[in-house]
C-alpha cells in the first residue's frame, strides 16, 4: 500500500527546485546589481547638489 502513493513528487520536487533557484538568483545576482544601481543614483543626487551649491 505504501508503495502506490497517490502523490506525485516529480512536479512537487521540480517546483520546490526552481523556487529555490529562484531566490538564489535573486539574492546572489539581482539584489547587488540593484544595490550598485541605488549607490550610483545617490552618487548623482549628491553630485547635482553640490553643483547646485
Amino acid at each position: 500500500m505504501a508503495n502506490n502513493s497517490d502523490i506525485a513528487w516529480k512536479p512537487i520536487m521540480y517546483m520546490v527546485g526552481t523556487g529555490v533557484a529562484g531566490i538564489l538568483i535573486g539574492t546572489l545576482i539581482v539584489a547587488p546589481m540593484m544595490q550598485k544601481r541605488k549607490a550610483k543614483k545617490l552618487a548623482e543626487n549628491k553630485k547635482k547638489e553640490t553643483a547646485k551649491k
